[in-house]
């Protein structure tokens, strides 16, 4: 039975941009259907958490000023996040790097975890950028072509589309579904919101936020 997740973003990182779309990849689930009130949770391969942690944390190690962390692919750390606001976290939490972003000046990143699912906004330079993840599986595709669609095409699921703020990343990654959304400031002329470049480039940057689930050692 293949099952697209729905893409639920947080009311409270939403306020000053547009909803992501219902994005997903599709994934194999071997019970019961889903509903709009009893959602499936999908399955975190936390292996491959783990490992992709370890790696990032070996290239970061030896990173001693915020300007030599800005060549290595470091990345900025969400102003809003308190000790303890991961521990509850079911999913991996991936953020874009200070290359990926892309910014001359420190970008303002917030994070709206909320268990199975988050949120992380980033705003600076004429554009905002939203990172969002969720584990929960609301509904099938309604029909083959929808299914196909979701899928995408790619490693990954990945799909790239056009929107009337920017553009939209959305693909699949340790049996989760994640999104970018890249709303610009003039979205008719900005090349970060007229060609997939950009929002390919964020989801090439994404690392795994130290502190998360997927660094502790997680089951």
């Amino acid at each position: 039975m293949t099952l697209s997740l729905a893409v639920a973003a947080s009311a409270g990182a939403q306020s000053q941009s547009v909803q992501p779309t219902q994005q997903a990849a599709i994934v194999r689930q071997p019970d019961r259907a889903p509903t709009p009130d009893q959602p499936i949770q999908s399955v975190v391969v936390w292996d491959e958490v783990r490992a992709d942690a370890r790696e990032e944390a070996a290239r970061r190690q030896p990173v001693r000023t915020v300007a030599v962390a800005q060549q290595t692919q470091a990345f900025p750390r969400p102003r809003n996040l308190r000790p303890g606001d991961l521990d509850g976290m079911e999913v991996p939490i991936l953020v874009p790097t200070y290359r990926g972003l892309g910014f001359s000046s420190e970008p303002d990143v917030l994070i709206f975890p909320r268990g199975d699912f988050y949120t992380l906004v980033a705003m600076g330079e004429g554009v905002t950028i939203e990172v969002f993840c969720t584990r929960l599986a609301h509904s099938e595709p309604f029909n083959p072509q929808a299914a196909r669609r979701l899928v995408g095409s790619g490693a990954e699921g990945y799909r790239s589309e056009r929107t009337e703020y920017g553009r939209e990343v959305s693909f699949n990654r340790y049996g989760v579904a994640y999104s970018i959304t890249v709303e610009c400031a003039d979205p008719m002329r900005d090349p970060r919101c007229t060609a997939p470049g950009y929002g390919d480039q964020l989801m090439q940057s994404l690392q795994v936020l130290p502190g998360s689930r997927g660094t502790q050692g997680a089951q």
